[in-house]
């Protein structure tokens, strides 16, 4: 007598590198799925953002894991990920972030060949047909670009808006950014948004502002170094809208990862979607219509791993 059957076991020691747009969310979206798995854990933080995930730590202790059963540690991508990533010891890699540094996160993983988990950036389209309720399109696209001060992998970065709707929708859209785009201290409950996240991450926005100047998009709105508002204290961004791109400009290509939306005109559904589909990323994307065999047709042609229907992508 012979049989097979297959076992549901641990993989073992899961390393796992959490970015640091939510160093907090992540860190428990990673977390969860492993130990529930019966797996050990070693996280490491985001450079940036090292101390809230000590606070973690704190809370793991006082939750009663076992010593080694959660193991957090801090330092810089290039080191402490490198290590992490080509440890022998490490069976399994989970990372989110960039896309070039998840390129170099493979590398080292491929030592052993560890099983490897990989979320980097994205560029993702949010479509708006002519038929579409614009007051929720512009209430949900102005959150799914300017919410976390447009540092989200999933932002709806791209913008495609039916030419019979094109104008009213940028107006609509700019209202909105002016009325709840209060730049701010993020403790403070009246700000939407805060600083970005280093000032490398904000030099970097005003060179895509740059950019796009450059090459012939026209600045709807923003576009502005805001730091001066708070007295030179954070790196703030004025919330950004370009209009009139093309797609052969760098900010209609690249991902900028901060309140910085452009927007396009298409005439046709099959228009939309070669232009949603004509990107490197495949995160995500979101539609607007009340057409539902509209929305479940054109759905079913976007490429990206999430979509979401009359709502921002939020997982």
């Amino acid at each position: 007598m012979s049989f097979t059957y297959t076992i549901a076991e641990p993989i073992g020691v899961c390393g796992q590198i959490i970015p640091w747009n939510y160093p907090l969310g992540m860190a428990s979206w990673k977390l969860g799925p492993a130990l529930a798995a019966g797996n050990v854990v070693i996280m490491k933080a985001a450079e940036q953002t090292p101390l809230s995930i000590l606070y973690l730590a704190n809370l793991v202790k006082e939750a009663g894991f076992p010593p080694g059963v959660v193991n957090i540690i801090n330092g810089y991508g290039k080191v402490a990920g490198n290590a992490l990533a080509a440890h022998l010891d490490v069976d399994k890699i989970a990372f989110t972030g960039s896309t070039a540094t998840g390129k170099e996160i493979m590398k080292a993983a491929a030592t052993n060949l560890k099983n490897i988990t990989v979320e980097t950036g994205g560029k993702s389209p949010l479509i708006i047909f002519e038929d579409a309720k614009l007051d929720a399109a512009v209430k949900y696209g102005h959150y799914g670009i300017m919410g976390n001060s447009g540092q989200i992998c999933t932002a709806n970065s791209r913008i495609f808006v039916h030419e019979e709707v094109y104008d009213n929708f940028i107006e609509l859209f700019k209202k909105k950014t002016l009325e709840t785009s209060v730049l701010g201290d993020p403790f403070d409950e009246k700000t939407f948004q805060g600083p970005q996240v280093s000032k490398a991450q904000h030099e970097r926005i005003l060179s895509y502002v740059q950019s796009a100047k450059d090459e012939g998009a026209k600045l709807e709105l923003g576009g502005e170094d805001g730091s001066a508002d708070f007295g030179g204290k954070g790196y703030y961004i004025k919330p950004t809208i370009f209009s009139n791109v093309t797609e052969d400009m760098t900010v209609y290509k690249e991902e900028i990862f901060g309140p910085f939306a452009v927007i396009k005109s298409f005439k046709t559904d099959e228009e939309a979607i070669r232009m949603a589909n004509g990107t490197t990323y495949g995160l995500a994307a979101s539609l607007f219509t009340e057409n539902i065999s509209r929305a479940h047709r054109v759905s079913r042609k976007l490429e990206a791993g999430s979509k979401s229907y009359s709502s921002y992508n939020t997982r």
